[in-house]
């Protein structure tokens, strides 16, 4: 499909490179102002995966009939990367993640939240919305389709940041031979440049040699675990349920095979892949400035 970069293009796009993929070097900025929907259709008819009826990447919050003054995208549309947002003079936040902390995303949820029906509305909740609101924000999450993309774009983006491009297996964006490095120092490596502040976690023996390695961004089911697992010598993930997979890793090696998890954080695994999301973007909206927020790691490690 000629509207998809290639991985060389996505690698010199993330970089900050000028390299355009040959389908969207006509897309010229248009005369006048363009809309939140205008952007929308856009990436619909460049991310080169059939839209689906049933999904989560619609419009969150704001009038889609906005007129865009700057793009932000970002793992998650927290506070802190709505207020840096507004300071950057971006009026659409596209979002990997939801907004307003549940799967349903909804601004104004149906009363109970977990709460008794009659309790008052949920004070962080009703800030979050008047933020976005009073600032004119328009929220869109795009998450379903940008993971459909060959190669996965989040795992491109994490191995690009890693500086693990070459050691890619061929035709393959999740799986990688590094030279031979031990699980401990490979989790160090893996904290110094992603900037993880708290989040990360391992499982193994921290002097089992790591050669073959795994990615599985964001949550991870445990067919993928058990899918990924055999092949390799340690799984870098995002999060995990710990019954399941960090379970299944343990016993792994309390049986005496040597195999290790890394467990960077969902947020911290997937910010790469928005980074090149809004590469990807500067394509084919070149009317506005696109620009990349980091949720960061949300959490910290007491000493």
């Amino acid at each position: 499909d000629m509207s998809l970069p290639s991985r060389r293009e996505f690698v010199a796009l993330a970089g900050g490179g000028s390299l355009v993929a040959p389908a969207v070097l006509a897309q010229k900025a248009v005369a006048g102002p363009i809309t939140g929907s205008v952007v929308v259709d856009r990436i619909r008819g460049n991310v080169g995966v059939e839209w689906k009826t049933d999904t989560v990447d619609t419009f969150k919050a704001g009038d889609p009939a906005t007129v865009v003054k700057g793009i932000v995208t970002t793992t998650m549309a927290t506070m802190d990367v709505l207020r840096k947002s507004v300071a950057a003079g971006a009026n659409m936040v596209i979002t990997c993640e939801p907004t307003f902390f549940a799967k349903a995303d909804n601004p104004n949820p149906p009363a109970g939240r977990g709460q008794a029906t009659n309790a008052p509305a949920d004070p962080v909740l009703a800030a979050k919305r008047d933020f976005i609101q009073k600032n004119g924000l328009v929220v869109w999450r795009f998450s379903d389709h940008w993971r459909l993309r060959k190669p996965d774009p989040l795992a491109q983006g994490l191995s690009d940041e890693m500086g693990w491009t070459k050691y890619q297996a061929a035709g393959d964006a999740t799986h990688f031979t590094l030279p031979v490095i031990t699980l401990d120092a490979l989790a160090a490596d893996l904290k110094k440049k992603l900037g993880v502040r708290g989040g990360i976690r391992v499982v193994g023996d921290p002097q089992t040699e790591i050669r073959k390695v795994g990615l599985l961004t964001g949550t991870t089911p445990l067919a993928a675990s058990l899918r990924t697992m055999p092949a390799v010598d340690a799984i870098v993930a995002g999060e995990v349920r710990e019954w399941e997979s960090v379970e299944y890793a343990q016993d792994t090696v309390t049986a005496g095979i040597g195999k290790g998890m890394i467990l960077l954080g969902r947020v911290v695994s997937e910010e790469p892949g928005m980074k090149l999301c809004a590469a990807w973007l500067r394509t084919f909206v070149p009317e506005v400035p696109v620009t990349w927020i980091a949720t960061g790691d949300p959490y910290w490690r007491p000493v």
